[in-house]
């Protein structure tokens, strides 16, 4: 490649990165002004702390699926770090917030720069992950309402159904046989392959983690709810109520297909929450607490992309180096 080239090459890249950046970020300002626009004429006050609590372990709830989504690169024989694997899980999460989900893979792809990483097992790596996360979610709401909440009929039939729609091809062979289908053994053909390395062991322990992390982020709606002034007690006070809440609006919004679930996670937490707490204080929680949810994946976001580009500056300028004196000679 000649020396003008390469540069113009340097240029389209530059361009394409500030394009989806720029998308990111009109995107994610608007899920920030549709939440504001529902909080217009509520009555609420709120205590900072808690919110900043509500953050931090909504974070830590989430960790159990990088961790696992980490475990199935491994098993996938993708080549990548574990530091980096979280990194990218959690700076991509701003992608659902564009409609269509591609971001979150885009992200996830562009953020992990081990040399024998293949871009269509990585894709199908974030589907394997998503999916067994939100089958977890749904089987656990499903199991909730059915001993505790048996009137709420329509979500029950959506917890149940979206268990076995979300979980069964999560099985590692059926998985395999949908790569096939899918044909992206055109691209890759040792793609499919790969995931029957993923054993029971591994989905079983994914199962549990995943799991641990639900109840984390039902706690992690515990603290927005106390951040409201509403009645509640401990962090284990309807935990499962408040799991399911949480777990179930993932769900019905990535089913949905509208960006970052909007709307879906309101009525959701609106069904759950209005018999316990009321109208005013069911509707305003789910608000903020999406509000919280935004803010704390920008926050890490940056300080995660922050910390990674220090360490990518030394190599960037010892490659740029390497160049300058290719094309020289």
């Amino acid at each position: 490649m000649t020396p003008q080239r390469r540069n113009w090459v340097r240029w389209l890249l530059a361009a394409a990165k500030l394009a989806v950046c720029a998308l990111l970020c009109w995107f994610i300002y608007a899920a920030f002004v549709s939440g504001n626009q529902k909080l217009d004429g509520q009555t609420w006050r709120v205590e900072p702390q808690w919110l900043v609590l509500s953050g931090v372990l909504y974070l830590l709830g989430t960790f159990p699926s990088a961790v696992f989504w980490y475990v199935v690169l491994r098993r996938t024989r993708q080549e990548v770090k574990f530091g980096e694997s979280i990194r990218a899980y959690y700076i991509s999460q701003l992608g659902k917030y564009v409609p269509g989900k591609w971001m979150v893979i885009l992200l996830r792809r562009t953020l992990l720069r081990g040399r024998n990483v293949e871009t269509t097992v990585v894709a199908a790596s974030v589907f394997f992950e998503t999916l067994t996360m939100l089958a977890v979610g749904s089987a656990m709401s499903a199991l909730v309402l059915l001993v505790w909440h048996r009137q709420q009929t329509i979500l029950i039939a959506t917890a149940v159904g979206s268990t076995f729609l979300l979980g069964i091809p999560t099985v590692p062979s059926i998985f395999q046989w949908l790569i096939h289908v899918l044909r992206v053994g055109k691209l890759n053909a040792t793609a499919g392959a790969r995931f029957s390395q993923i054993g029971f062991r591994v989905i079983v322990t994914g199962w549990l983690g995943i799991s641990l992390g639900w109840f984390v982020q039902g706690m992690a709606l515990w603290a927005t709810l106390r951040a409201l002034g509403a009645p509640v007690e401990g962090p284990l006070y309807e935990l499962s109520l408040h799991t399911t809440s949480v777990a179930l609006g993932v769900v019905a919004g990535f089913i949905s297909q509208i960006p970052g679930g909007l709307f879906m996670r309101e009525w959701v937490s609106g069904e759950l929450m209005e018999p316990q707490y009321g109208a005013a204080i069911g509707m305003v929680s789910a608000v903020i607490f999406r509000l919280v949810l935004l803010v704390s994946e920008l926050a890490i976001s940056i300080i995660l992309y922050a910390v990674g580009w220090r360490r990518l500056r030394e190599p960037v300028a010892a490659i740029n180096a390497e160049l300058t004196a290719s094309s020289s000679r």
